[in-house]
């Protein structure tokens, strides 16, 4: 058998960005790539696995209706297969996984790959941690130090989400008592049981409260851990409001008081609650704990066997935000809302492609509102319906404006999770649509988030195929910063990702943004998808993100969102970057990426010295500064570009002007130091020409090496 070959830049993108165990195989079910998370839970290495086939697994992965032979063959005729297998790990042990499994075809059946998804069912359904460090001895329950790694995991994707995370913190009333009269073994055995029900209390909380939000398997979910003594703290996650909390903390309060029996006597006590709410209770993870214990001490004092919401000042919270909420629907009436519109273009052909429409409030007393201060706390009422209704409805009118005038822009519309779960939202969609008969199929595009799409997947693919038949498409929005499988991006029928532009800002200068950046377009090559760059900022983060794969940007370094009546003369007068068309048909390889990042750096280099003389901190030490061997692009110019371009006269030419650079900086400095301001902007002025020289010269060198390649 022929070796296998060597996994993609792709496939070790795809792999790099996966939570799950993932183990892809050929066509005839011979394994190709595995990663780290697989080995993890598995116990198989690279070297045991890679070139073999699959059926090597069969002693830890089989199902009780059918073999791993027999599931390879429903892959094989059906494309995709899905349940929980079990059987005995390397070592013996027993387990349980889930499996998804699913067939990526191309043109040549022989090149289909199958790309296996697991994860352990065993640790997802009992809350267990492999880490013995991590688990409370007495009740098996996490402890502290995995209760933290759990809050922070959901803080971090909640921040993403429309729904509420409550963390609870229960003592118990007078357990001292039970200990001083029956002994500690009793109490340690109450313990047990009270974590037990506490346990089920959040399970049934989830079906039986949580009913009118369907959530699927989200991460890291809800937890009880024991943090000491007769203390435990809950996370509770996916709430819609605060009626459903409630719900769950009284079903807390009278399991907990139920009598339980040990040894032939029943024993009862009852329990004081605190409860805190992010994202309202918008703090870190160490001190949701703190106000919940602080809360917990509020309920003890006005009686216990209570619950008592955190912060004194929580009502007047919640009649500010009543006040915003009114306020804000009084905007709506009065027309203060506004939209402005934020460019999408193609890299490789320079042409225009669409806007997104961003909300607005141009409030009569403070001016240009942006969405961040008022949209969070509508999202949580009804009133955001109403907006997003609004909302499509105007971008869809300013599209036909400028469909009059000879400007035909397709337009994406953010939806908020409250309004894409209803059940009539197709139906609401077809009813705005019937106003604009004269729309082309494909102008609207909706970008959902996707936290709120997991959130209810099968309602979501429902949705997403009956707007796709009236001619809408949609995207996910902010991808990668939240927490869905593979499994997820399979089920979400979106057309498009867009990369979020927390990892695009700083591809140039972060290597694992740039790996991020990579394996998410990998991705969503993988799963056939279109891919959509936000941030860009930089010409060099473009041609970049044009080498990698993505085409289709936008950005501040493209043009800032701006109101309706400017588009069409920014669209007119929109010219792309040189270097765009530079290296749109240079097939280069990655080893000229430094070469990208020089010339960022030399900008980057000048640009802090114009913000100092502005008054700014300089953010160059002294070597940076003053030695032209010693900054970000003389480590480049006498390292890598020496060995790779020492050759070339335009690389020898770049020399002197760099040397130039570094002498007038440094007087630039000097001169604002001793306040002759009015020297130091001469200074500057030729600073800046040198700039352009330095430009002028990277860009002969870069069209050598983009024809070269």
């Amino acid at each position: 058998m022929a070796p296998p070959a060597q996994p993609t830049p792709l496939l070790a993108g795809l792999l790099q960005c996966s939570h799950d165990a993932i183990l892809i195989t050929d066509a005839d079910f011979h394994i190709r790539q595995i990663n780290r998370v697989f080995t993890e839970l598995t116990g198989f290495t690279e070297d045991e696995t890679i070139g073999r086939h699959i059926d090597i697994l069969r002693p830890i992965a089989h199902d009780d209706e059918a073999s791993l032979t027999e599931i390879c063959q429903i892959v094989r005729t059906r494309g995709q297969w899905s349940g929980k297998l079990h059987g005995a790990g390397k070592t013996g042990e027993k387990r349980q996984m889930s499996l998804n499994a699913t067939t990526i075809r191309s043109d040549d059946p022989a090149d289909d790959a199958c790309v296996f998804s697991f994860s352990s069912a065993h640790s997802a359904e009992n809350g267990e941690h492999p880490d013995l460090a991590h688990i409370d001895t007495l009740t098996r329950l996490p402890n502290r130090l995995l209760l933290i790694d759990r809050l922070q995991q959901t803080i971090a994707q909640t921040k993403r989400s429309n729904l509420l995370v409550a963390v609870m913190l229960m003592d118990l009333d007078n357990f001292k008592t039970v200990n001083n009269s029956y002994g500690h073994l009793v109490g340690d055995r109450l313990l047990r049981k009270i974590s037990q029900r506490l346990s089920r209390a959040l399970r049934a909380g989830d079906t039986v409260a949580r009913a009118d939000v369907t959530r699927t398997a989200s991460r890291p979910g809800d937890t009880v851990a024991r943090v000491g003594g007769d203390e435990f703290v809950m996370i509770v996650t996916g709430l819609p409001n605060m009626d459903t909390l409630e719900n769950i903390t009284n079903r807390i309060l009278q399991l907990t008081a139920l009598p339980c029996e040990i040894d032939g006597r029943e024993i009862t006590v009852t329990a004081s609650l605190g409860v805190t709410v992010f994202p309202f209770d918008a703090v870190d993870a160490e001190t949701l704990i703190r106000h919940a214990d602080q809360a917990m001490y509020q309920a003890k004092e006005y009686g216990r066997n209570s619950y008592h919401l955190f912060d004194a000042e929580q009502d007047q919270q919640a009649h500010t935000r009543r006040q915003l909420l009114e306020r804000l629907k009084l905007a709506l009436a009065n027309d203060e809302l506004t939209l402005h519109y934020q460019p999408k273009v193609n890299l490789r052909n320079g042409k225009v492609i669409g806007v997104e429409a961003l909300l607005r409030w141009n409030h009569p007393d403070r001016g240009l509102v942006m969405p961040g201060e008022f949209l969070p706390q509508a999202e949580h009422d009804e009133l955001i319906l109403d907006i997003g209704k609004w909302v499509t409805r105007r971008a869809l009118t300013q599209v036909m404006q400028w469909r009059e005038h000879g400007i035909n822009l397709n337009v994406s519309v953010n939806i908020a999770a409250r309004q894409l779960l209803r059940e009539d939202f197709a139906e609401c969609v077809q009813c705005c649509l019937s106003d604009f008969p004269d729309l082309p199929r494909g102008t609207l595009e909706f970008e959902i988030l996707e936290s709120s799409a997991i959130t209810n997947t099968a309602h979501v693919q429902k949705v997403i195929k009956d707007c796709e038949a009236l001619g809408i498409h949609f995207s996910l929005d902010d991808f990668g910063t939240g927490y869905a499988s593979l499994t997820y991006l399979k089920e979400i029928p979106a057309g498009t990702i867009k990369i979020d532009q927390s990892f695009v800002r700083d591809v140039l200068d972060d290597s694992d943004d740039l790996a991020l950046v990579e394996g998410i377009i990998g991705l969503a090559s993988a799963f056939r998808r279109i891919v959509v760059a936000e941030g860009v900022e930089t010409p060099e983060q473009g041609v970049l993100l044009m080498r990698l794969g993505c085409d289709l940007v936008q950005g501040y370094g493209i043009a800032r969102p701006m109101p309706a009546e400017q588009i069409p003369e920014w669209v007119a007068g929109f010219r792309p970057d040189p270097q765009w068309a530079l290296w749109a048909d240079a097939h280069w390889e990655m080893i000229d990426f430094p070469l990208l990042v020089a010339q960022y750096d030399h900008l980057k280099w000048v640009h802090r010295i114009a913000m100092s003389l502005e008054g700014g901190n300089l953010q160059l030490s002294e070597a940076e500064l003053t030695d032209h061997h010693q900054c970000r692009f003389g480590h480049w110019y006498y390292g890598h570009g020496l060995v790779r371009y020492g050759h070339l006269d335009e690389f020898r030419e770049l020399e002197a002007i760099h040397r130039d650079v570094h002498k007038l900086g440094p007087d630039i400095i000097r001169l604002r130091e001793a306040g002759q301001h009015e020297q130091a902007r001469q200074c500057m002025h030729d600073l800046l020409a040198l700039k352009d020289q330095m430009l002028d010269k990277l860009g002969k060198l870069q069209s050598v090496v983009a024809k070269k390649v």
